[in-house]
């Protein structure tokens, strides 16, 4: 019995010599290769780090190798940034991060590996930017769990960029003008061509300029300001001949001074955010009994032009809205009879009128396709498509070819 007890320990110590020879030879031949390799990289940067903390296994749980570098003030210099804005790469062994950029003012912003790259820049000048980088997943197993801490400093000298969705316009378009880059006010745009309002985007604002049926033909030169920055814009109008088309003399039904009063104020307020998405619809299936920019002609004189479409809607036609907006305005007018206005944001309007029977109410939110009433005899039912107060081709719109369609994700 006691030579057995003798054999037990003698083949326990064999075994503990083997697995602490085994654990020696492990712990050696691990090495900082084990840690990851490929680097967090800012624009077209690799980051250097300037501290970790690393935990690597070497006997599963029982045998582990750290290695250690304590964090120091070591800044590594990136560069100036004139063209684009940089963007933080995490490599796939991230798990988790923390991200701080200081802004030349002093201000601090936080974020973490799915919003890191979210940062809008409203300032040129120097930034310093500070990193931590884990893995904390043991997979697949023998991964080293820790972290790497980067900090950098760059500087931003980014010029506004300004872009126009095109230099040139036929009548009854919109044209988006695009402004980008680092911005220390809000834009202006001062133009003949109609009143232009700015919606906030990602990297600075996009407005939305009317080309209306009778603007003039030829070079328009704009002026844009935005805080210190001012430049002047030329757009040319090309000259779009409209048809023309015979109607009778106007009834005199009264209302011009209810119309005033009712519509011409939904010219100059609304929503600034953009509401709209894709392409409009047709509010009506009927067919187009007048186009947008008509000449009327009535005992072979000139009297006026079409401000939108006119449709040759069935009697109890259920009318849709063009597209998803804010209705602010639902009811009757002498004028103009059922009418319904659905505000799309960014001063863009549909102006529905000749409704038999309105269903909307004002303040309902619509989407596009929703019912807002019926057609009927009385009136026309016509569809105006408006920038403030300038009435465009609702055509190019329903078409997804308008200005408004420019960049719509941006």
């Amino acid at each position: 019995m006691r030579r057995f007890i003798l054999w037990v320990l003698m083949v326990i110590a064999m075994v503990a010599v083997l697995l602490g020879a085994a654990a020696a030879f492990l712990y050696s031949r691990t090495g900082e290769d084990a840690l990851p390799q490929e680097a967090v990289a800012f624009g077209e940067t690799e980051l250097e780090p300037n501290g970790w903390d690393w935990v690597v296994p070497v006997l599963g749980d029982a045998v582990s190798k750290t290695y250690q570098s304590p964090t120091n003030l070591t800044v590594q210099k990136l560069g100036t940034f004139t063209d684009t804005v940089p963007q933080l790469s995490l490599p796939a062994w991230v798990t988790r991060a923390e991200v701080t950029i200081t802004a030349p003012d002093g201000t601090e912003w936080n974020a973490d590996a799915e919003t890191c790259n979210t940062y809008t820049y409203a300032q040129n000048g120097d930034y310093e930017l500070e990193v931590t980088a884990w893995h904390e997943q043991d997979e697949p197993s023998g991964d080293a769990r820790g972290w790497y801490a980067y900090r950098a400093s760059y500087t931003m000298q980014l010029a506004p960029t300004v872009t126009l969705s095109s230099e040139r316009a036929a009548q009854g378009s919109v044209v988006a003008l695009q402004l980008s880059g680092i911005l220390d006010g809000e834009p202006s745009l001062e133009t003949d061509l109609g009143s232009v309002w700015f919606r906030k985007t990602a990297g600075g604002y996009m407005g939305y300029i009317p080309v209306t049926y009778n603007a003039e033909s030829g070079d328009h030169t704009m002026t844009l300001t935005c805080g210190s920055l001012t430049r002047e814009l030329t757009l040319t109008v090309s000259k779009t001949e409209y048809g023309n088309v015979t109607s009778e003399p106007d009834e005199e039904s009264g209302g011009a001074e209810e119309f005033r009063n009712a519509i011409w104020p939904l010219y100059t307020s609304g929503d600034s955010e953009k509401l709209w998405s894709g392409a409009f619809q047709r509010p009506s299936t009927s067919a187009v009994a007048c186009p947008y920019g008509a000449v009327y002609m009535v005992d072979g004189q000139r009297s006026g032009q079409s401000t939108g479409l006119t449709y040759d809607a069935a009697v109890g036609e259920t009318i849709t809205a063009p597209q998803s907006g804010e209705v602010v305005f639902a009811g009757n007018l002498t004028l103009t009879g059922g009418t319904v206005v659905i505000d799309h944001g960014c001063g863009v309007k549909s102006y529905l009128f000749g409704l038999e029977s309105v269903t909307a109410e004002r303040g309902q939110t619509v989407a596009t396709g929703d019912a807002v009433g019926t057609a009927g005899e009385t009136h026309d039912l016509i569809y105006e498509l408006r920038v403030g107060n300038k009435s465009v081709d609702p055509e190019k719109a329903i078409a997804g070819s308008s200005g408004l369609q420019f960049r719509e994700s941006e």
